[in-house]
């Protein structure tokens, strides 16, 4: 860690004050000093500020913690209402440009909109006015009670006269007064796509991150790309997205697509616009549950509804400190945990009208302890009664808002209200209010731990820690660990345990148990929650499915997770852990970097990018056979990502006036994602290909939704020889494989073997030709079931032997990539596995579970 600091420290960042009580991280505008809407430039002023506090103990210990942040330019979104201090420029009737000042707003318990300081300061008044405040909170403020002791209190106290009494007698010069507040901009501001800066010929590129979640692969990433394309900085914005800034004009197309190929993307959904989530329990020590995975699951549900937001926020905080700011949005959930008849669940407390509302608003309480599984419903009903029943112009804040406010004004008195009680599942101990408290103040335990509990329910008898020590029976001489009571594990589902500091998924299977590692490889939501049948389990939110017996990942495959041995004893579950592994080594027998060790221990496999839905322009139409054309389309925005190849898009025809939409495999390579080209056999009978063929032009437009599916080459994952089978246009996924090794100068010993109808029927038939005579590690293969005279090569349906005479003694150490009619795809599997294949080492084009026709004949490629 002391090298992690230091090396941090070389290029600005450090850690200090950015915890406890003291100042945290002084922020500004995302794109300060680069767009014409800067009124001024704060970046010089935040390092002024921090200045300040760094390194000074005089202001390292303040009664609580203190935020500081400022905006120069006109336009000020809501959260600035939510800040100890917030700067934020304005104009004055004559011209001059300054400050106006918000002080001691606070979201979290006991949430508070800011107060307006009634002055107007010059940019070289900030920073005594600044220091001066401080100073009071320090001097004057309580530290009796934590709950007690943020600025907002000491205003409550003294009052905005007492602010300016202290500045007057602190300061060496008079404030001008300033009687006008601030007003909040009506809009909320988007930081994704790309704007164009004060230099005209530069760009910024701001990035969309759904929920903030970015892997250190696309970190490296960006900081390669900000280099390549840019100056080398990043921006970060308070919508959890990134921007890279300062791109020329001419890098636009190369940018975007490159950003594209690391996941991320300059254009988002309206889902991805206007969702925020914190960091949730997964990572945060004071969360009471899950956040980012449960936004992605309430996303995904709210997609399929075919939900449209038109500007609706939802913001999601796993706790009462509300780091998502959920009661300045329009939907705020706060997470909570409830106790029910049927045992302690995840929940969230639901607030409305929040944000903008003619001015700020805090959100009102709608609906308390809201299961998971209950929010899309929720959220689905209440913005269509706002789509129903608001009037001309009104907004979903102020609708929500005037509904809610009038409900209270019913109630005769607060002789109805009780105080929720929470008890601590650890020790028993009950609390009474708002929110649970942060520690237990009975076993110090977090707050993660208490439990509201539902009228009409006892909470549980205490258990002594030594009566609960006795029942667990102790560890075995064999390395097995007790991990659980058999009778605990549901039977269709599995059962989260925690052993050793580190979680696993039990399930019952057989009449024994299958235990695997709980956190799924794409976004970490726990395995044992999903549904579990005949040995597979599917992951609750996106549906990967596993085996429990291997731990083998079946859809999409190549991303497993790790088995342990498990046995039960006297109705108790033991597993015996994996060792640590071995640090690894070069071949040379030298240990590797520290920097090597991260990358090989953690092993981080990149998860599938997100399918974007876009209307791209047709660059070119190629005629490839008789039946067969290429239709190659306009990326250069990098608005569809596509990192491996083999994947698939949807592609949308209008037919009678609907749309209709069918998939299909891009066959260009990921390295050259500024074109995608889709190669395409017309179907007479089918509705999509017939529409292609005849109605679209170059020039046109054409609506797809990509790159999706299991079905690819990862380089970092399929390191063997590599054996590509193919039938009719189930070429395409093959091509888009070979052109992206032959892109990357990726050096791997390929057999290509297809198989087509007639000689007119081979598609890229020269291209293969030129690969083979100019690769020596390029095989390739091709046999006709219908040949012509004219043909010398071979002739009939793919064979055992003619599979074995290519592949050679490799066969069942090569990895096989399938692709062409059903029939084809099962006969050809049956050969391989037969003759000594492992079913890992096969990957057949199946698209999930989509019913996408891939054969020669069928309307699908």
């Amino acid at each position: 860690l002391p090298k992690v600091a230091e090396r941090l420290e070389k290029v600005g960042l450090n850690s200090k004050q950015t915890g406890h009580d003291n100042i945290r991280n002084v922020f500004g505008h995302p794109f300060s000093g680069l767009v014409d809407e800067d009124l001024i430039d704060t970046r010089q002023l935040c390092l002024d500020v921090d200045a300040i506090y760094i390194n000074s103990r005089e202001f390292s210990d303040l009664p609580r913690k203190l935020n500081i942040c400022f905006n120069g330019t006109e336009h000020h979104p809501a959260h600035f209402w939510t800040q100890d201090l917030s700067f934020l420029a304005a104009r004055t009737s004559d011209g001059r440009v300054g400050f106006q000042v918000l002080i001691a707003g606070t979201q979290g318990q006991n949430p508070m909109l800011a107060w307006h300081l009634p002055v107007f300061l010059t940019s070289e008044q900030v920073v005594p006015v600044t220091q001066a405040i401080i100073e009071l909170f320090r001097a004057k403020g309580t530290r009796e009670k934590r709950n007690k002791a943020r600025l907002r209190f000491l205003l409550e106290e003294i009052g905005v006269g007492g602010v300016l009494d202290w500045l007057d007698e602190k300061l060496p010069f008079r404030l001008e007064p300033s009687i006008q507040p601030p007003i909040p901009t009506s809009v909320t501001e988007e930081f994704v796509g790309w704007f164009r800066q004060k230099d005209r010929n530069l760009w910024t590129m701001g990035l969309s991150v759904p929920l903030g979640r970015m892997t250190w692969q696309q970190l490296e990433s960006l900081a390669l790309l900000s280099k390549k394309f840019g100056d080398g900085q990043l921006r970060t914005t308070q919508e959890q997205g990134i921007a890279i800034i300062n791109i020329p004009t001419g890098f636009k197309g190369a940018a975007a697509t490159a950003a594209a190929a690391a996941g991320l993307s300059v254009h988002a959904d309206e889902f991805e616009l206007n969702t925020m989530a914190c960091t949730g329990s997964q990572f945060c020590n004071i969360a009471v549950t899950e956040t980012k995975g449960h936004m992605f699951q309430l996303i995904e549900k709210l997609r399929k509804r075919a939900l449209k937001l038109h500007g609706i926020r939802i913001h999601m905080s796993g706790c009462p400190s509300s780091c998502a700011q959920h009661f300045t949005a329009d939907i705020g959930l706060k997470g909570v945990r409830v106790r029910r008849l049927l045992g302690t669940r995840e929940g969230f407390d639901v607030y409305l009208g929040g944000g903008l509302a003619g001015q700020v608003h805090m959100g009102l309480p709608y609906k308390l302890g809201v299961d998971v599984d209950q929010l899309p419903q929720l959220v689905e009903e209440v913005t269509n009664e706002f789509y129903l029943k608001h009037r001309l112009g009104q907004t979903f804040s102020s609708y929500w808002r005037e509904k809610l406010q009038a409900a209270e004004a019913e109630k005769v008195g607060d002789d109805d209200y009780i105080v929720p009680t929470w008890v601590c599942e650890n020790c028993n101990l009950q609390h009474r209010g708002e929110d649970p408290p942060v520690f237990c103040p009975g076993c110090a335990g977090l707050r993660r731990h208490f439990a509201r509990i539902e009228e009409g329910v006892e909470p549980k008898a205490t258990v002594t820690e030594a009566e609960f020590l006795a029942e667990v029976p102790a560890a075995r001489s064999d390395g097995f660990q007790f991990a659980a009571k058999f009778e605990d594990i549901p039977e269709k589902s599995g059962l989260t345990v925690e052993v050793g500091g580190k979680e696993y998924a039990l399930f019952r299977h057989e009449g024994g148990v299958k235990c695997i590692d709980s956190a799924c490889p794409h976004e970490g939501a726990s395995l044992a929650d999903g549904e579990f049948k005949n040995g597979v389990v599917s992951c609750p939110w996106h549906d990967w499915t596993f085996n429990v017996c291997t731990g083998c990942s079946l859809d999409p495959p190549g991303n497993d997770v790790t088995s342990y041995e498990a046995t039960v004893e006297n109705g108790n579950v033991f597993i015996r852990l994996a060792p640590f592994a071995v640090a690894p080594e070069t071949p040379t027998g030298t240990k590797l970097s520290p920097l090597e060790m991260m990358r090989a221990q953690m092993a981080v496999k990149k998860g599938p990018v997100r399918p974007v839905e876009a209307e791209l322009t047709v660059l070119d139409i190629i005629q490839e056979t008789p039946d067969v054309r290429t239709f190659r389309l306009d990326n250069s925005e990098g608005t569809v990502p596509f990192d491996f190849p083999g994947k698939f898009a949807k592609v949308c025809a209008t037919v009678n006036g609907e749309d209709v939409w069918k998939s299909f495999t891009i066959s260009s390579s990921p390295a050259r994602a500024s074109e995608l080209d889709f190669t395409i056999k017309l179907n007479p009978g089918g509705e999509v290909t017939p529409y292609l063929f005849s109605e679209l032009e170059k020039g046109g437009r054409l609506k797809i939704k990509g790159a999706q599916g299991g079905f690819y080459f990862d380089p970092d994952k399929h390191a063997e020889p590599l054996v590509l089978i193919s039938a009719g246009s189930g070429i395409t996924p093959m091509m888009s494989i070979v052109r992206y090794l032959g892109d990357n100068g990726i050096d791997r010993q390929v057999t290509f073997l297809y198989g087509a109808r007639t000689q007119a029927d081979i598609i890229f038939h020269s291209e293969c030709l030129e690969l083979a005579s100019s690769k020596s590690s390029f095989q390739y293969f091709v046999t006709l079931s219908q040949p012509d005279a004219t043909w010398e090569g071979e002739s009939g349906r793919l064979s055992w032997e003619q599979i074995q005479k290519q592949c050679g003694e490799g066969i069942a150490e090569s990895r096989y990539f399938l692709c062409g009619p059903n029939d084809f795809m099962d006969a050809v599997s049956k050969l391989l596995t037969e003759n000594g294949v492992t079913t890992d080492r096969i990957h057949t084009e199946a698209f999930h579970k989509a019913k996408v026709e891939v054969a020669a004949t069928t309307e699908g490629a």
